[in-house]
């Protein structure tokens, strides 16, 4: 089976660090990636516009290349419509799955904008019923997760909220319950995706990990300060590692 090359970022933020990813979508050369991932907070406080400059330049330097993204904090949650109606060459994943075939690898993305520990200030005025969801969350994932692997070679889970805090590591350890989730580990741990990548921990100085065989890639603009480019390939079989054919 082939190589998958992904091409992932998040906390763009619209204009605030539009000049950074701009720059370094230019600085990729090589093979071109099979797919570009977006991990939320693309825009600042809900400006739906602000999107199409970001979709504008991947589109001008990777034309038909599929792209896949995740709601963050700053696409609010009354505002999703609004992004999938206005953007519709982009594949919304929210709680949900999508399944392509990419060289010959079907790969199965699973997208969310994941769980925190404990609501923020303000989630805790205006939104308390998040704090239902973020306990249900991670079961929901684990569960899609599960079924997804019945059809995919590779799985690739999508989270905007850090999925562990050992990507979040450079934050101040006060402010980690509002960064992720243990109940989002745990769930991953049990699911097993192959890669999981998020975003939103900005001052991390961990961006790569390793929890149980599984890859964690923190692809937050501002803590990379560049796009993240990840191969992945599907793990192999007992079978086929020991050259068994059927």
């Amino acid at each position: 089976m082939g190589i998958v090359r992904i091409c992932a970022v998040g906390d763009v933020h619209g204009g605030r660090y539009f000049s950074v990813f701009k720059a370094s979508l230019k600085s990729i050369v090589g093979a071109r990636p099979d797919v570009c991932i977006f991990a939320g907070d693309m825009v600042d406080e809900g400006r739906v516009s602000d999107l199409e400059p970001i979709l504008k330049e991947v589109r001008t330097r990777f034309p038909k290349v599929p792209i896949i993204a995740v709601f963050g904090n700053e696409e609010y949650h009354e505002l999703e419509a609004e992004f999938i109606k206005r953007y519709p060459e982009v594949i919304w994943l929210n709680d949900s799955p999508a399944l392509m075939i990419i060289n010959g690898v079907k790969v199965g993305f699973v997208g969310t904008r994941g769980s925190l520990e404990r609501l923020t200030f303000w989630q805790r005025k205006h939104k308390p019923e998040l704090e239902i969801v973020y306990r249900e969350r991670p079961r929901t994932i684990k569960r899609i997760v599960k079924e997804l692997r019945r059809h995919a070679d590779l799985i690739v889970l999508i989270t905007h909220y850090a999925p562990t805090f050992t990507t979040v590591k450079g934050e101040p350890e006060k402010v980690y319950p509002y960064m992720g989730s243990k109940a989002m580990e745990r769930a991953v741990k049990e699911a097993k995706p192959d890669i999981v990548i998020h975003a939103h921990a900005h001052n991390a100085v961990v961006v790569e990990a390793t929890i149980d065989s599984i890859k964690v890639y923190n692809v937050s603009l501002p803590a990379r300060k560049g796009i993240t480019l990840i191969e992945a390939r599907p793990r192999k079989t007992l079978a086929e590692f020991l050259g068994i054919r059927g």
